[in-house]
C-alpha cells in the first residue's frame, strides 16, 4: 500500500473492512494512518455481503478516530453511488 501510495497518489482508496478474508476495520485503519496519506477519501468495501464477513463502516470509521486518523473522508459506498443500490 505504502508503494502505490508514493508512486500514484491516489485521491480515492478503496479498503476491505470484512474481516474474515482480508481486513478488517482495525487494520483497515491502520493502513490509512501508516501507508495511506495521500488518499483523502476512504471507501470501506467487502463487507456484509454474507455473514462471516463481520467488519462495518462504522466500525472502521471508529477505528480510524481511535487511531487519530485526520484529514480523511470516509464514505459509505452506498453515500458515494448516490445512495443507489450497486446492482439492480
Amino acid at each position: 500500500m505504502k508503494l502505490i501510495d508514493e508512486l500514484y497518489k491516489p485521491n480515492i482508496a478503496l479498503l476491505p473492512i470484512g474481516d474474515c478474508l482480508g481486513m478488517g476495520p482495525r487494520e483497515a485503519a491502520y493502513a490509512v494512518k501508516n501507508f495511506l496519506p495521500t488518499p483523502e477519501t476512504i471507501i470501506p468495501m467487502h463487507f456484509n455481503s454474507f455473514p462471516v464477513l463481520t467488519g462495518t463502516p462504522e466500525e472502521f470509521e471508529h477505528q480510524c478516530k481511535f487511531m487519530g486518523v485526520i484529514g480523511k473522508k470516509i464514505v459509505h459506498p452506498k453515500e458515494y453511488f448516490g445512495n443507489k443500490p450497486l446492482v439492480e
